[in-house]
């Protein structure tokens, strides 16, 4: 335990071992490998031409439009206030 109460103490050990533990389970994403096979099952009723062409593209662009922002937003803010919202 005392290895642990150094790292504490330690001004920048401690918020990046936090920050890349949290960025490490929030980027985890079990249900992704499945999103194709919900999307076009009987509840969505989408087909895979559909899901690949119209679906997938405009996820990637909107999420691309606003990382940029989200990004300025970060650097004028810092991490802190931005996990607290995640």
């Amino acid at each position: 335990m005392a290895c642990w109460k150094e790292i504490r103490s330690s001004s920048w050990i401690y918020p990046t071992l936090v920050l890349c533990i949290y960025g490490f389970f929030s980027m985890m994403r079990p249900s992704e490998p499945f999103l194709t096979p919900y999307l076009t099952g009987p509840d969505k009723n989408l087909t895979i031409d559909e899901v690949t062409n119209q679906v997938f593209p405009v996820w990637t662009y909107s999420y691309l439009v606003l990382l940029f922002p989200v990004f300025l937003i970060t650097d004028y803010v810092r991490y802190k206030p931005i996990i607290i919202l995640q």
